[in-house]
């Protein structure tokens, strides 16, 4: 099989995406007509474009409505198929794919629509061209893929074949047996699309919702392995409808693609490509420390237990850790840059403790992921990392190289790691663009072995964020992604104000919520403010003894609970950081504590709303408001 995606995946003009295709690496491209149309030069002209940025024209797409027609609706549709086959010998494309109709006056029948394909095989053939027929979700009469093989085999033309499409066949939940007992060489294209599982007509979802696989909820694995058993070699080709590919950059887009290419051959098993690497936890998070944040941000993680236990030998840079919480606070001037675009105190760098850190760096080089040397970036530690789509870095490490970076590098002031009620990092959220989030949920699923949880929706006074959280086998890692749509929900005000994606949360998880909000308190550590409405909602809903109540009001914690236990919560505010922290018990609670987002959002708006209104005001605010 060879790599492919389809034009219309891409932002931009068909030049603008035809040089993203080729740049990203891809073998071949469908051209989606649209794109042809509003090309000023020739249909001659726009396949040797293609051709000459080393790509093959793989196929003309779509062409509708055609079978199941009579007399001149019939004799039309034949007229148009000739017109379509002058174009593609113009173009320098031998293959036309037909998707099943969805005409008003189409009648049923497969032996009719195989008759009709049947006859446009031979004057195909007449040109030495192919037509490659596909079941759409929502045609009017095939809309399943064992029902257009059907048509393809009573038609038995050599030159009409079959296209299998991912998304068609997941949408309508259509077993996959039978694509294992298909001949490959009678597909003529196979077309891959992933999506989040929603309820909604299938030509919407397909229209707005279909991303790369690897980003969605589809069981694209089983299909691969199920076409693995028709020895297809031909095209695996990408078709993704998507609003925010449509908006976002045609570069991006095509690096994701061509990774997702590449992990859809590593499914098949018989790729060099690693295993995927189960993520056991968090090693440690670095953060970059403005100078003036530094002695809070000591203070604050003083009250929560941790204690500085080792100082670089050489840099500003200090390791605090308690528990098997470890964090980084690195006050170099050069390093606090190092996100582009951002200023402030930040999670620049994320530890993932992993069993085999060659086998991960391996399986993401071959997935065409960038990986920054300790050379490349001037550090003196010997871990390598990956560049993320915010610029941040994601080291990839086992126990023998973090042991190696404490004793190394970490020798000043060295102290024994206090053993208290913090214990470890029980989360990170980050906030992303929607173009972000679906390149790093790409990422991270496709080299590590990680479970994804089914996405949902937080209620925000400015909109909706949607979330989805992906985690290891036993919770000991657990990373959720928020975008949206809004500009002004918590997660889009955070993307703006800080310059891009990044970490915007962090859970740290104690054995004793009592003990943490007490240290917290008495060092007058400044606390997100939960409305006294939400602890009278939470005493109808759980039955809490009246002390309990009184205490998480007083503290400002949150509660839930679930079928395997109990969840408690506090936040503390950002103050001048591009992050705040999250305290959370869990007794054997599951989750995240979702149904209690959205009274944190709208805490977070409210008290940003009261920080600007008694902000000193500049000349220059005057200005904004009341241009001369």
């Amino acid at each position: 099989m060879y790599s492919s995606i389809a034009t219309v995946c891409l932002s931009g003009s068909l030049e603008e995406k035809i040089d993203a295709i080729a740049h990203a690496g891809f073998e071949g491209l469908e051209l989606f007509e649209n794109d042809l149309t509003a090309f000023p030069g020739t249909p001659q002209e726009a396949g040797a474009l293609i051709r000459d940025r080393g790509l093959k024209l793989v196929t003309l797409q779509p062409f509708r409505d055609f079978e199941g027609l009579q007399g001149r609706a019939r004799a039309k549709a034949f007229d148009r198929a000739e017109r379509k086959f002058d174009l593609m010998e113009e173009l320098g494309t031998d293959l036309l794919m037909a998707c099943s109709t969805v005409h008003p006056e189409a009648l049923p029948g497969l032996s009719r629509a195989a008759d009709d394909f049947f006859e446009l095989g031979e004057r195909a053939a007449k040109r030495n061209l192919r037509v490659a027929f596909e079941a759409l979700a929502w045609g009017r009469h095939i809309h399943d893929y064992r029902d257009s093989w059907e048509v393809v085999r009573r038609a038995a033309h050599p030159h009409v074949g079959l296209v299998l499409d991912t998304f068609h066949i997941f949408s309508r939940q259509t077993e996959l047996g039978t694509i294992g007992r298909i001949p490959g060489d009678r597909i003529f294209l196979v077309q891959t699309a992933d999506a989040p599982r929603l309820s909604m007509d299938h030509l919407s979802w397909s229209r707005h919702y279909r991303c790369f696989p690897g980003q969605g909820e589809l069981d694209i694995d089983n299909f691969m392995t199920m076409l693995k058993e028709t020895r297809y070699d031909g095209p695996l080709s990408h078709e993704i409808f998507n609003d925010v590919f449509r908006m976002g950059h045609s570069e991006q887009t095509a690096r994701d693609g061509l990774r997702s290419y590449h992990l859809l051959r590593s499914m098949q098993g018989d790729s060099d490509i690693p295993a995927p690497q189960p993520i056991e936890s968090v090693a440690f998070l670095e953060i970059a420390v403005e100078p003036d944040d530094l002695a809070a941000l000591r203070d604050m993680l003083t009250a929560l237990g941790m204690a500085c236990v080792g100082r670089h030998h050489t840099l500003s840079v200090e390791r605090w850790a308690a528990g098997d919480v470890n964090l980084v606070l690195n006050s170099e001037t050069s390093f606090t840059g190092r996100v582009p675009g951002r200023d402030a105190t930040a999670v620049t760098a994320i530890g993932l403790r992993v069993g085999n850190a060659y086998e991960a760096f391996k399986r993401a080089d071959k997935l065409g992921y960038d990986i920054v040397e300790p050379e490349d970036v001037g550090a003196s530690h010997r871990m390598s990392a990956l560049r993320n789509i915010d610029g941040s870095l994601s080291y990839i490490i086992d126990d023998s190289q973090l042991s190696r970076t404490w004793d190394r590098e970490f020798t000043l002031d060295a102290q024994p790691v206090p053993r208290g009620a913090l214990v470890d990092i029980d989360h990170i959220s980050v906030a992303l663009s929607y173009h972000d989030y679906l390149s790093l949920m790409l990422q991270y699923r496709a080299i590590f072995q990680l479970e994804t949880t089914p996405s949902f929706d937080v209620t925000d006074p400015r909109g909706l964020i949607q979330s989805q959280v992906l985690q290891n086998h036993n919770g000991r890692f657990r990373l959720a992604f928020n975008a949206s749509a809004s500009p002004d929900t918590t997660s889009n005000r955070f993307v703006r104000q800080y310059g891009g994606s990044g970490i915007h949360h962090v859970a740290l998880r104690t054995t004793s919520m009592r003990e943490t909000s007490a240290a917290l308190h008495e060092a007058g550590t400044p606390l997100l403010p939960i409305p006294g409405n939400y602890y009278r909602d939470l005493a109808a809903r759980f039955d809490l003894p009246a002390q309990t109540h009184r205490w998480m009001q007083d503290h400002h914690i949150l509660f839930d609970r679930d079928d395997e236990g109990d969840f408690h919560q506090l936040y503390t505010q950002p103050g001048r950081q591009a992050f705040f922290f999250e305290l959370v018990q869990r007794d054997g609670y599951q989750g995240l504590g979702a149904p209690n987002a959205f009274v944190r959002v709208t805490a977070q708006q409210r008290l940003e709303a009261e920080i600007e209104a008694t902000a000193p005001r500049t000349p220059s605010d005057d200005t904004k408001e009341n241009p001369a």
